[in-house]
């Protein structure tokens, strides 16, 4: 019975130690497929300084516009009218990075439910839905950016034009305003999003 007993043990030890290192393997690959959807965001940053210098540009021609020379009015209107376009043809760049990342993302999945130790299983989950949350927060964030350059299209189109009434600049002027709002409220939430993946990252890659 002694033997039986021993050998029982040495069994469930034996499995023991190989479920540890089919995590391991499973949390290494789960982090590794998550690394690489991180690596599609890496164009993020060179479009976001981009945006901001569209932005400074759009600000300066803006600042021109006094008013008084109605033409001078038009064809700087037409001008800020294709710094969106520009800003709309930029931001699809960062639209495509994190559809990408994304998918890269989605390749992942696989290995969360294949890891069979609860706590680690736990901490993993964590992070998965921490990225989850991540791109809805950018979904969101792109929809409330995309509605900005909407809204000065529109607002800098009718001031290119011929006929202008104030009443109806102060309309789409108010309009921007509040979209830029919305904005904010939507990329702080982004940025919320991607400092809880961050911390959660952290505390998975302690369990590699």
């Amino acid at each position: 019975m002694k033997l039986k007993y021993g050998i029982g043990a040495v069994i469930a030890s034996t499995m023991l130690v190989a479920g540890c290192t089919t995590d391991k393997g499973e949390i290494k690959d789960y982090n590794e497929k998550v690394q690489k959807a991180f690596d599609e965001e890496k164009p993020v940053s060179s479009v976001g300084k981009k945006l901001n210098n569209l932005e400074q540009e759009k600000q300066k021609l803006v600042k021109e516009i006094n008013g008084k020379d109605q033409q001078e009015v038009k064809e700087t209107s037409k001008k800020v009218v294709d710094n969106v376009e520009e800003r709309e043809k930029e931001f699809e760049k960062e639209e495509k990075a994190l559809n990408d990342s994304e998918k890269e993302f989605k390749k992942a999945q696989e290995h969360v439910d294949n890891i069979s130790d609860k706590q680690k299983k736990k901490e993993v989950e964590e992070l998965n839905n921490a990225l989850k949350d991540k791109y809805k927060a950018h979904d969101n964030y792109s929809k409330a950016y995309k509605n900005i350059l909407t809204k000065e299209k529109n607002m800098f189109q009718y001031t290119s034009g011929e006929k202008v009434d104030q009443a109806e600049i102060d309309k789409k002027s108010e309009a921007v305003s509040k979209s830029y709002k919305d904005m904010n409220k939507a990329f702080k939430q982004y940025s919320d999003a991607m400092k809880k993946v961050n911390q959660e990252k952290e505390d998975v890659d302690s369990l590699a």
